[in-house]
């Protein structure tokens, strides 16, 4: 295997953070920033300089993946039952933002620990103390292993074999295209076990096998794919040559495999935002800074008013995108029963919010924008194209959209029964959260959803909530406009969801071709559903958390931005009043010049110079 990490760092200690859930998550990402050091200086192992290095050589960060395994990154895959460091998801979605500011092929290269997820999710409780064991030692890289070459996302129609044998599976086959396929140490797998009498969502079962203890037979890595984003990432295959493992390998049921695949990806799907977050982030900060020591028409060029307006809107995009990410992160502790739409619409929200500002902000650095220079615009480019990839992760965005779809009805249905609860553990970020259970989430929620069934008692808070002199009656008027706003248009969606499906979807007389035969007009309902999902949820955490958070926020002229929006992803120049504008760029600019993360709440970045803690090497990177 390739470029193994292990060993210690002598008195390297992992960093403690504090108490409390929102002090956790916060402080926590603030020390891996100190670890990490400032990106933009040259001699840390995570700077831009040397990403992007790597990147042109297509090599895999081996001494950045080194460096935050140093810090115990990978200890926070591990619940805290099982010895490990994690307690909320919010704590992952906020480490990976740090990391994918500065490498997206670091992220992605390590973030491939959350595959085991599914055995906190479906594995035997000796299973779990064993993988648990081995994660925190440092000695597992896991990848994952559903799709084959011929069949996509058609995970059904695989052909990927596993036969029993007595007390062992014989696995054979190839899964392509992975991450991580050559540079493994675990592959987490679906294989053919049924039979020609069961029927095809029971053919499956899921495995996770240590390459190191395979009884007989190879495991071999399938040559890296060339790619257009994540130049260093290990994208390659696996292949199994009549490979016999002890069945002990088996996770869950024979049968189950399929299953346990879709529930695992609620949850991955979700976190996948975090990775959004961080390139979002790198690519508003490069531009914003270079234009404001850009002089054009004497001045700096972010002052030119449609400049200006444009970088409004993209952090306006970013707020709105973390706002969705913390609410699924609290939601997957809370109500993750109902995530199998809730985990689609985030992630679909939270990567079009960012994919439309990579194309605003490129617009924006002009010729810039095409030239391979070693300088701002260069770790632009990278992170466009290491972005763009997040909307295929964890199922495409057409993916996605296909399974929110065949939902709907039950959605509509589910939608006409209100439900009278206290919506505040979802909404205050300073609420605590329950332990994870993974295992509690399901393939279909039965049209639940946390979100769009808590709008009714959030307007109702609306109602009640006394003009200020931030947020004036005038402002509180619209707002509460809006809001009703969203309660229509979410009964007209639903209202539309029964006569579509009444309507054939093919009218041109032709049998489909197909075995996927949804309606492309359901498509388009579950995109705007997405786009409510995520103006609900924002409308739910500013109403919960204005009165400890700061001015800017509680006032709450972003938020009626946020609602004046038609899709929430979508607007055009001239949209906002000139003083929102100025409003939500200079809040960007003292977020920048303040080394701030773009968010609702004070989040530090690592001072300008700032050098790493430890300069960690293959050879010395984990911390026992």
């Amino acid at each position: 295997m390739n470029q193994q990490i292990s060993r210690t760092i002598p008195g390297a200690a992992v960093p403690e953070v504090g108490e409390g859930h929102e002090a956790d998550a916060t402080l926590l990402a603030e020390r891996l920033e100190n670890w990490l050091g400032d990106p933009d200086l040259m001699s840390n192992t995570m700077s831009f300089v040397r990403a992007l290095e790597l990147d042109e050589r297509e090599e895999l960060p081996a001494d950045g993946i080194g460096h935050i395994r140093a810090f115990g990154f990978h200890r926070y895959f591990v619940p805290e039952r099982l010895g490990g460091r994690l307690r909320s998801l919010e704590q992952l979605l906020m480490l990976t933002r740090v990391v994918a500011r500065r490498d997206m092929n670091v992220a992605v290269s390590e973030s491939t620990q959350i595959w085991m997820m599914l055995g906190w999710l479906a594995g035997t409780p000796e299973q779990q103390v064993t993988w648990a064991k081995d994660m925190l030692a440092g000695g597992v890289i896991p990848c994952l292993a559903y799709s084959e070459t011929g069949h996509g996302a058609d995970l059904a129609a695989n052909e990927f074999m596993g036969v029993r044998d007595g007390d062992e599976y014989v696995l054979s086959g190839e899964k392509w295209p992975i991450n991580r396929g050559r540079t493994s140490t675990h592959v987490v797998l679906i294989g053919l076990t049924g039979g020609d009498d069961d029927i095809a969502q029971r053919k499956q079962s899921m495995f996770i096998v240590d390459r190191s203890k395979v009884t007989s037979g190879a495991v071999t890595g399938l040559s890296r794919v060339p790619t257009y984003g994540l130049r260093g990432c290990d994208i390659s295959g696996v292949a199994f040559h009549d490979t016999r493992v002890h069945s002990s390998v088996l996770l869950g049921a024979e049968g189950e495999g399929l299953e346990l695949s879709l529930r695992g990806l609620l949850i991955t799907r979700t976190l996948c935002t975090g990775l959004s977050l961080g390139v979002g982030d790198t690519m508003l900060r490069t531009v914003s800074g270079f234009l404001a020591e850009r002089v054009l028409y004497d001045g700096p060029a972010s002052e030119i008013p449609y400049v200006s307006e444009s970088l409004a809107n993209s952090y306006l995009n970013l707020l709105v995108a973390e706002c969705v990410s913390l609410v699924a992160m609290r939601g997957l502790h809370l109500y993750i029963e109902e995530f199998s739409v809730w985990g689609n619409a985030a992630k679909i929200q939270v990567a079009r919010l960012v994919d439309l500002n990579s194309k605003v902000l490129a617009r924006l650095l002009g010729a810039r924008n095409y030239m391979r220079a070693p300088d701002h615009a260069g770790i632009f480019q990278k992170m466009l194209r290491d972005g763009s990839i997040v909307s295929v992760f964890d199922g495409s965005e057409p993916v996605c959209l296909d399974s929110i779809s065949l939902q709907l009805a039950a959605m509509a249905k589910s939608h006409r029964t209100p439900r009278d609860e206290d919506w505040s553990a979802l909404y205050d970020l300073r609420a605590p959260l329950p332990e994870f259970e993974p295992s509690r989430v399901r393939v279909f929620g039965r049209g639940r959803d946390a979100v769009l069934a808590s709008l009714p008692a959030l307007i109702g808070k609306l109602a009640a909530v006394r003009p200020s002199t931030g947020c004036d009656e005038e402002r509180l008027a619209v707002l509460r406009s809006r809001a009703e706003e969203l309660r229509d248009a979410l009964d007209a969606l639903f209202a539309q969801v029964s006569e579509v499906r009444q309507t054939p979807a093919d009218r041109t007389g032709r049998p489909p071709a197909s075995a996927k035969t949804t309606s492309p007009r359901l498509i388009r309902l579950a995109e705007e559903l997405c786009s409510l999902h995520a103006k609900v949820a924002v409308l739910g955490v500013w109403l919960h958390n204005r009165d400890h958070l700061d001015a800017f926020f509680a006032d709450g002229e972003w938020l009626q931005a946020v609602l004046s929006r038609g899709g929430i992803h979508q607007y055009e120049a001239g949209d906002l009043a000139p003083s929102t504008a100025r409003l939500l760029f200079s809040r960007q600019e003292k977020q920048r010049t303040g080394n701030f993360f773009y968010s609702i709440r004070d989040m530090r970045q690592a001072e300008p110079g700032t050098r790493e803690s430890v300069t960690a090497t293959p050879e010395t990177a984990i911390v026992e």
